[in-house]
């Protein structure tokens, strides 16, 4: 029985256009993924050629450790955002964790970054004045995007507590 209006050729077409999408999905996720696993393979390799060369050069122990510590954190936001990734794909949902941790390692990375560049010389004028207040609202950003992890984390785990406590 042929259904008013077209509406069974309209599902047909609205299912088709959702397996389509769906399809175009995975395909994005699986390049993104793989994109990631370059970056941080790449992130690796860069990290010990690094080194290597500083060691190399006869670089000072504060430079290569702040180069290792700041290839390390780069590649902690790749692996957490390889994580990310497999998370959304395995259940569909995007979770705000993974990203405000991404954002505390990004913190503390640039911290470090301005950090070294002021043991290398302290610049004088605006150009302090731009660092200070740089280091001053990472600093703020900090303790902001922890709080917000302690917050989401609290948030996730007081459904099942208040409902335990609910039930006799």
């Amino acid at each position: 029985m042929a259904r008013p209006n077209g509406t069974g050729d309209r599902n047909a077409l609205t299912e088709q256009l959702g397996r389509g999408l769906g399809s175009f999905e995975v395909v994005l996720y699986a390049s993104v993924g793989l994109l990631l696993v370059a970056a941080g393979i790449l992130v690796l390799a860069g990290t010990v050629s690094g080194l290597v060369r500083e060691l190399h050069r006869g670089a000072g122990a504060v430079d290569v450790a702040v180069l290792v510590l700041d290839r390390v954190l780069l590649a902690l936001i790749v692996g957490e955002l390889l994580y990310t990734l497999r998370f959304v794909v395995r259940t569909h949902e995007i979770a705000v964790e993974p990203f405000l941790y991404i954002g505390l390692i990004a913190v503390v990375r640039r911290i470090l970054i301005v950090t070294a560049q002021l043991e290398r010389g302290a610049p004088a004028g605006r150009a302090l004045t731009n660092i200070l207040l740089e280091l001053g609202i990472l600093g703020l950003l900090v303790p902001a995007l922890a709080g917000a992890v302690f917050l989401v984390s609290r948030s996730r785990r007081s459904p099942s507590l208040s409902e335990s406590a609910v039930t006799p």
